[in-house]
């Protein structure tokens, strides 16, 4: 039987890629804080106190209603099952409070659910198998609330994260991407672009947006991995700021990232791929980043946000993409591309009937490069 030439060099061709081919597995979550806190910005800019108080302890009990332990517990699973390399998180928030007056209003059942440290509960409900290797802190304010009309306020601090996870029997190491103050943010960068300082009745609030990065070997294949989350473009926000943020991660990753090394960059980036204007996914594109997704077979359409701010929907409300996974090198192939979280078998218990783990889909994906 005579061998065809073509067809022996195709398969030759086939078995080397495959033999070469260097393979990752990374997935996305936006955990989600529990509440929708513009009302409290919008508040405080107006100085009103009475409204601002309000819109507190209204947020406050969202966050407690949304049972935060138990949707972590539901990413955790989702995690764990699909068992990725590397993890991008964002919106990982703690809550605390502070009761000088021993009013008690900590502990009251209607708010004290809303008191916890997403990464601490995550990592514990991952019971070990990953750990947490970068932080950049977005936001760190502690205002007043006064829950009985005492005269007497708490204090609460709340805080945002975004954290790269990884596999506990993976090495990795910090990326330091040059950042100097006030930019520099425990492990990672806050952006230059960002709104300005915004003056309400308990003083000027920052709200700040980073990136982190870590390098991995595996199987002999070197990996960047970057995780951000860029600013909204809703009011009082402006498309401007994440237009900017992306510019700067973009020649950021340009200038920092060695050619040896395959990049990819994971995170909420709050910009979809139909976008009339040319806001951060098609900037990503236009320097000639591969959008994983895209390279999914079949003809799906991948919705990542949102769910409504309760949760209770019965039935998943998805409805846009802003959740990606890019990529610098095109991959030979993206395998298992999925959303994760918009099942209702994966709400909090009882099963099916209790709460979506996020607002947002998680996104996973397995990129080979050769």
């Amino acid at each position: 039987m005579k061998h065809k030439p073509g067809l022996y060099l195709a398969s030759l061709l086939f078995l080397t890629q495959n033999v070469l081919a260097g393979e990752i597995d990374v997935m996305t979550q936006n955990q989600y804080l529990g509440a929708d806190l513009t009302p409290v910005l919008v508040a405080a800019i107006e100085g009103d106190a009475f409204a601002f108080n309000a819109a507190v302890i209204d947020a406050l009990v969202q966050v407690s209603e949304n049972s935060t332990a138990e949707r972590l517990q539901a990413q955790a699973d989702l995690i764990a099952k699909r068992q990725p390399d590397v993890v991008g998180l964002q919106e990982v928030y703690t809550f605390s409070c502070y009761d000088p007056f021993f009013t008690g209003a900590c502990a009251d059942p209607l708010i004290a659910g809303a008191f916890n440290n997403h990464l601490d509960l995550t990592l514990a409900a991952l019971g070990g198998a990953y750990t947490d290797r970068a932080t950049v802190v977005n936001f760190n304010e502690t205002v007043p609330f006064d829950l009985y009309g005492y005269g007497m306020p708490a204090l609460i601090t709340v805080t945002d994260r975004d954290v790269i996870l990884a596999r506990s029997d993976l090495d990795t190491t910090l990326v330091d991407f040059g950042c100097v103050p006030p930019y520099v943010s425990d492990d990672g960068c806050n952006y230059v672009a960002a709104p300005p300082p915004i003056p309400t009745l308990l003083g000027e609030i920052n709200l700040l947006r980073g990136y982190i990065g870590v390098d991995a070997t595996i199987d002999g294949t070197h990996y960047r991995i970057v995780n951000t989350h860029l600013e909204v473009k809703d009011p009082p926000l402006q498309p401007i700021i994440q237009i900017g943020q992306a510019q700067e991660l973009i020649e950021v990753l340009a200038l920092t990232t060695p050619p040896e090394r395959s990049l990819v960059v994971l995170g909420d980036f709050n910009s979809i791929p139909t976008e009339p204007l040319p806001l951060p996914y098609d900037q990503f594109i236009a320097f000639a980043f591969t959008d994983a997704w895209t390279l999914r077979p079949g003809d799906v359409a991948g919705f990542t946000c949102c769910q409504p701010e309760d949760l209770l929907n019965e039935e998943s409300a998805l409805y846009e993409r802003i959740d990606m996974v890019f990529s610098r090198e095109i991959p030979l192939e993206v395998k298992k591309a999925r959303v994760l979280g918009d099942k209702v078998s994966s709400k909090t218990h009882p099963p099916g009937e209790g709460l979506w783990p996020s607002d947002h889909g998680a996104v996973a994906a397995r990129l080979l490069y050769p």
